[in-house]
């Protein structure tokens, strides 16, 4: 799926998770970039073009890339639903990446709550829950591990050593740092601190861990 225009945009088939009639349908007609998603994507994609020279870490640039896959997702699937293009299993597929794309968008608030995800999609918890129950993990869970995996890739980043361990844990929603460095922990076999210390002896000797890093 393709916009037109300079610079062309395309969007591989497979990341557009609707059927193939809503597709075909979607490829022929001009986006909105007025208002709503269509806007917030295209503001996106012209912050991003302007900072072409600029070094971005690997981290950084591959959860900026997934931002703008969840904005485009959003956009489609908005198009899709409100043409009626959209069957019932569907519509509950892209309302599973809207909710996705908000945490990903919010994770460093502390009350991100399924509560909170719920009343910002205008559904019920028990139905939130009932999006995710054919994933590997809760609501909850996706919510946790994100956040960990933010935290993760901040330990690493030299431009970060200056913030205590705790404020890192902060940034991304953990107030409290005991929690945080348990839930730290348990995911990753060692404490924050350990992990920074490591993790940026590894960036100075140029190697790279066993998780890429």
């Amino acid at each position: 799926m393709c916009g037109r225009g300079a610079p062309r945009t395309c969007l591989p088939r497979r990341w557009a998770p609707l059927p193939e009639r809503a597709v075909r349908a979607l490829a022929a007609r001009p986006v909105p970039t007025r208002a709503g998603a269509g806007a917030l994507l295209g503001r996106y994609l012209e912050q991003l073009a302007e900072q072409t020279g600029e070094d971005w870490p690997e981290a950084d640039a591959a959860r900026l890339g997934s931002a703008a896959l969840d904005l485009a997702t959003v956009l489609l699937g908005g198009l899709a639903r409100a043409d009626g293009l959209l069957a019932p299993e569907s519509r509950q597929s892209v309302l599973r990446l809207r909710v996705k794309a908000f945490i990903r968008e919010n994770l460093g608030s502390p009350g991100l709550t399924p509560r909170a995800i719920a009343d910002a999609h205008g559904i019920s918890v028990r139905h939130l829950h009932q999006l995710f129950r054919e994933e590997d993990r809760s609501v909850s869970a996706l919510v946790r591990s994100s956040r960990l995996e933010r935290c993760l890739a901040d330990l690493g980043e030299p431009g970060l050593a200056h913030l205590p361990v705790a404020a890192v844990g902060a940034r991304w929603g953990f107030t409290d740092p005991a929690a945080f460095s348990r839930a730290f922990k348990a995911a990753y076999g060692s404490p924050p601190g350990d992990c920074r210390r490591r993790r940026l002896a590894l960036r100075r000797s140029g190697t790279r861990g066993p998780d890429g890093s």
